[in-house]
């Protein structure tokens, strides 16, 4: 079997994610198998084993780049806020536009049941992501607790992640909100946001 030198290595990685992120995204992780992926990229389906074990894990992958692009937009955004509190809400804003617009986002959290497409990660690997989103949000949490009347100190990262979850659970649930009334949702996610970042400022 012919190897791959390291150009040719990072070439056909960056191929398939992305090939995967727009089968992905078109068809849905279920409808999605590797030789749909493999073939546009031109290897055989036996040769994606040699990048990624499974499709979950170059779900991961994509997953992870995704995560990494939506931390670095919100620095930007939270750095030009003029307070701690302000910056609290445009990075709860930030988070639940890229929810509710991100394509693949959409496909993988809000529109699947996405558990059940990461059974096949092992263990290392998801305690491996984990921490590296937990590095990747303490960078953007931190300006905010330098500033004067920051965060409050007894509130910890792996805490403002979980509250970043309520925000997710609304938008898996905007249809149940939009059935109410066509405004409720988004007064809702408003009330959250705003609620959330006053609470979190000392």
């Amino acid at each position: 079997m012919r190897g791959f030198d390291d150009e040719e290595r990072e070439r056909i990685e960056e191929e398939l994610v992305e090939t995967g992120r727009e089968r992905l995204v078109r068809y849905g992780p279920a409808k999605t198998n590797v030789v749909d992926i493999t073939e546009p990229v031109g290897i055989a389906k036996s040769t994606f084993y040699r990048f990624f074990d499974t499709k979950a894990e170059l779900y991961v992958e994509i997953y992870r780049r995704e995560v990494a692009e939506f931390a670095e937009g919100t620095r930007a955004e939270i750095d030009e806020a003029d307070s701690s509190r302000e910056g609290l809400e445009a990075l709860f804003r930030s988070y639940a536009g890229w929810l509710e617009d991100n394509p693949f986002v959409q496909r993988m959290v809000v529109q699947s049941d996405y558990r059940s497409f990461y059974q096949d990660v092992p263990d290392e690997t998801m305690e491996a992501i984990q921490r590296e989103g937990l590095a990747e949000f303490e960078a953007v949490f931190e300006p905010l607790r330098e500033r004067e009347g920051g965060l409050r100190e007894d509130v910890e990262t792996i805490e403002l992640l979980g509250l970043l979850s309520l925000i997710g659970l609304l938008v898996i649930h905007r249809e149940e909100y939009d059935n109410y009334n066509a405004s409720y949702y988004e007064r809702v996610r408003d009330l959250l946001i705003e609620t959330l970042a006053r609470g979190l400022v000392g």
